[in-house]
């Protein structure tokens, strides 16, 4: 009587188990790394996260986290009830931010692009990108910004806060990241259940032990 050794069912299951684990590990790093999706970019830009400033004028403003913000030109903006309106042409300004805690001065770098503006769905608030800048160290600065020309008037509004170009690329560099490591998870654990898949056809194929029977 001839008999073959079977290969044990555990190989079986774990050829199942495999690509599961690997499509959640998946899902796991696209949300971790890309929170939100999809409407990331929705969920970490809030207008109403802007701090605004009278101008010409000051303001202390806390920064919780160092790195890339701006400056926006609100010429539609509502100030405490208080409407604003003025030409869509940034006028001439010079702004200076200083840390209060060591007196330091930030570069305020002219970054005015026509294209990066933000507004409200009723337009009561519609921005544009007019300055850049780099936060060093999280902590209480103040802004001040005049006219060049020291003409204290009109009013204008200006709002501070993240760079939404820059937390645009950020966000399409983290969601490119976790595509491409969830892919990579996704393929491994493919590739590691074909060959699992490979070994039990191979067990399955290898001639058993004569066994002899009196």
């Amino acid at each position: 009587m001839e008999g073959k050794r079977r290969p044990s069912g555990w190989l079986y299951v774990l050829a199942a188990v495999i690509p599961v684990l690997g499509c959640l590990g998946t899902m796991a790093l696209v949300y971790d790394w890309s929170p939100g999706l999809p409407g990331t970019l929705g969920n970490q830009v809030n207008i109403d996260h802007l701090t605004q400033i009278v101008v010409p004028g000051a303001k202390e403003i806390t920064f919780s986290k160092s790195g890339a913000y701006a400056i926006y030109y609100e010429y539609h903006s509502v100030v405490d009830g208080v409407v604003y309106a003025g030409s869509k042409t940034p006028p001439d300004l010079a702004c200076k931010l200083t840390s209060t805690t060591t007196d330091a001065d930030v570069a305020v770098v002219p970054d005015y692009v026509p294209a990066n503006t933000y507004s409200t769905k009723d337009r009561e608030r519609v921005g544009v990108l007019i300055r850049s800048l780099t936060v060093p160290k999280p902590g209480t600065y103040r802004l001040a910004c005049r006219y060049l020309d020291g003409n204290p008037e009109p009013e204008i509004v200006l709002a501070v806060g993240p760079n939404f170009v820059w937390e645009f690329f950020s966000i399409a560099a983290r969601t490119l990241r976790a595509a491409a490591a969830g892919l990579a998870v996704l393929f491994g654990s493919g590739l590691l259940a074909a060959v699992v898949v490979v070994v039990v056809a191979v067990k399955r194929r290898r001639p058993g032990r004569d066994v002899v029977s009196r």
